[in-house]
Order: C-alpha cells, then sequence, then structure tokens
C-alpha cells in the first residue's frame, strides 16, 4: 500500500469523512466501503460526437485485518460494477483479491511486507475514499497499481523509507526466476522483475514525496524485450483550511521497436470551508510520445465533497479535457466533458 500514515493525515486534514474498524475480537477486525454514481459524458473527436449517462455500483470493498503481536494481515476482496455496455469497470473480473500480504514488525520501526500490495507511489490513491474526486487525473496512469513481491519499510515519526523487490508491474508475465524454454535457444519468456523505492518526510506543514520503479520486460519474441520505468514526485502544503499540492511523473517503455517516453503532472487546490465540506480545484497534464503516436491532454476538474456523517459522503464533480494526438502525420483533436455525482459509505 501507499504510505497510509502520510497521505491518510493529508486527507483527514481537510475532510470530516473516515473509515474507522469494526473490531470483531482482538485479533480481526473489518472496514471497507461501498461506492456508487451518475455520471455523464460527451466526447468529440474531430466533429463526430457521443454521449453516454450511466447510474451504478461501481465498487464495493472488504477489508479483513488480522494481528497477532509484531505479525498482522491484511486481504482485500473488491467488487467492480459494469459500464453502461456491460463492460467491468475496472478491467478484469468483476470479484477479485485486491490486495493478501503478511507484515512483520521488527519492533525498530521497520516491517518486512510479502504477498500482494499497492504500489507506494503516486498522490492520488487508487481507491475512491482516498479521492478528492470522483476521477483520477490522468487517463493513461504511468504508475504502476498492484504486484506480488516483497517489501521493506522503515517509518520514524515523519520520515519514511520502502524498497519492493515484485514478479513485475507488466501483468502478461509476472514471474520472479525462471525460464519456460523447452530449448536454452528457442524462443520463450524468460523470468522478469520489478523494483521500487520510495522516500518521504514531513516538515512542519510540507510533505515532500520521492520514489520510482524499474520493470524488466521479457516477451516470446526476443526483440520484443525492454523495460519501463519512472520516476514520481509530489509535495503537499497544508495552511489552515488549504490544502495545496503538485505532483510530476516521467518515464519510458521499450518494448522492441517501441521507444514511449511519458509525461504526467497535476496541481491541486483544496478547501474546507466549513467540517463537513470542501471544494477541490485541479488540472494535469499527460503526454506519450513515440515513433508512431504522439499524444497530449489537458484536464480540468471542479468538485464538491459534503460529508453527512463520518461514513457517508457526496462527491461531485465537472471536468472538461482538450487533448490532441498525432498518428503517422495525421492529427485529431478531441474534446471531453465529464459529470458526476457520487455517494460513498464507509465503515
Amino acid at each position: 500500500m501507499k504510505n497510509k500514515t502520510a497521505l491518510v493525515s493529508i486527507f483527514m486534514a481537510t475532510s470530516s469523512f473516515s473509515i474507522a474498524e469494526i473490531v470483531i475480537n482482538n485479533f480481526l477486525s473489518v472496514e471497507g466501503f461501498v461506492d456508487m454514481a451518475y455520471t455523464h459524458s460527451d466526447v468529440e473527436v474531430d466533429n463526430n460526437s457521443s454521449s453516454n449517462n450511466r447510474f451504478g455500483l461501481d465498487q464495493v470493498e472488504i477489508h479483513w485485518l488480522f494481528r497477532f503481536d509484531s505479525v498482522s494481515a491484511t486481504v482485500e476482496f473488491a467488487y467492480f460494477g459494469s459500464d453502461a455496455d456491460g463492460s467491468i469497470v475496472d478491467s478484469g473480473d468483476d470479484t477479485q483479491v485486491e490486495q493478501a500480504y503478511l507484515d512483520y514488525a521488527f519492533g525498530n520501526n521497520s516491517t518486512l511486507s510479502v504477498g500482494r500490495f499497492e504500489s507506494m507511489l503516486g498522490f492520488e490513491g487508487t481507491e475512491p475514499t482516498d479521492l478528492y474526486q470522483k476521477s483520477s487525473a490522468y487517463e493513461l496512469p504511468i504508475l504502476p497499481a498492484y504486484s506480488e513481491g516483497v517489501r521493506y519499510s522503515y517509518e520514524y515519526g515523519d520520515f519514511f523509507l520502502g524498497a519492493s523487490l515484485l514478479s513485475s508491474y507488466d501483468n502478461a508475465i509476472g514471474r520472479l526466476g525462471g525460464s519456460n524454454r523447452v530449448l536454452s535457444d528457442a524462443p520463450g519468456i524468460d523470468s522478469d522483475y520489478a523494483v521500487e523505492l520510495a522516500g518521504s518526510c514531513r516538515v512542519d506543514n510540507v510533505f515532500l514525496f520521492l520514489g520510482g520503479y524499474y520493470t524488466d520486460v521479457e516477451a516470446v519474441r526476443f526483440d520484443d524485450d525492454g523495460s519501463i520505468y519512472a520516476i514520481n514526485v509530489y509535495l503537499t502544503y497544508e495552511r489552515g483550511a488549504w490544502l495545496f499540492a503538485g505532483e510530476l511523473n516521467a518515464g519510458n517503455n521499450k518494448q522492441g521497436a517501441t521507444d514511449t517516453d511519458l509525461l504526467s503532472s497535476l496541481l491541486m487546490m483544496n478547501y474546507s470551508y466549513n467540517d463537513a465540506a470542501s471544494i477541490t480545484g485541479r488540472i494535469s497534464y499527460e503526454s506519450s510520445e513515440s515513433n508512431a503516436l504522439e499524444s497530449r491532454d489537458t484536464k480540468l476538474t471542479f468538485a464538491h465533497n459534503y460529508s453527512f456523517t463520518d461514513n457517508l459522503r457526496l462527491v461531485t464533480e465537472v471536468s472538461v479535457v482538450e487533448g490532441k494526438t498525432d498518428a503517422a502525420g495525421v492529427e485529431r483533436d478531441n474534446e471531453s466533458l465529464f459529470g458526476a455525482v457520487e455517494l460513498i459509505f464507509a465503515f
């Protein structure tokens, strides 16, 4: 998971919304959320337009938390609803184990985690309970989400360090070690791996995070082997009811003859005008450039959060996206409008 201590403190500073564990006994507790929304979208590409309305259950999660002295475990089950056309909102099966990992606390502020867990990178979380708006900043995120492996983390006060060795962030392979070649000189798939490093610190009202990851990509054909890497840095500043955040991501995806440079960034402002409500403004940018395709998108988002109770929050959002693509010299402009009314119940 991400550096939850730091991120949760930032989010709770500007929201009365919270997830509280339901304690079953001394060893077991449960928490989770239900996310449902109405959304409207208009998309126009070179004067060809389309629109879509949808109301549905987007996501349900239940987190089982086990604690036994220095050993603890987390298991998260997630259900994803379907879009208006019947496709799953989050690609893959509609029900899945999102995270399942063991933590061993050494007693010196360090922890060893083993299993499937969330990447430490990124200002915005992967869950709707971690966002200030309905949509995420990036349509094609550079940063990874989940993978299997082992992670070592050290946290002391406002200082955090983490390092992970993972099977891969390339979901098509994801094997740490070994080879499936029948003959040593035959085409096949060698092992691949990923590493991730992260560090953060807080000084007064300023929080700084720096991290990155590298994935070795092995493919069926030798000439398709490659690598993916990205650097992530973000800074937040809190002053009273105000929260300001800035993020920059830069990376590269090279596989075979395709070499793609990736860049994304955001600026965000959140203002809590009373104990239950806040407004958010965000501008984000992302670009992808390769020898075959170039694309650039700018997204402007306004959102309002209102917490009826500590467990029930209403999110409204309006976003406008303007972009341009250039494929083999053919340029296309695209514009889209997105609106959402989202209700989140957390427990």
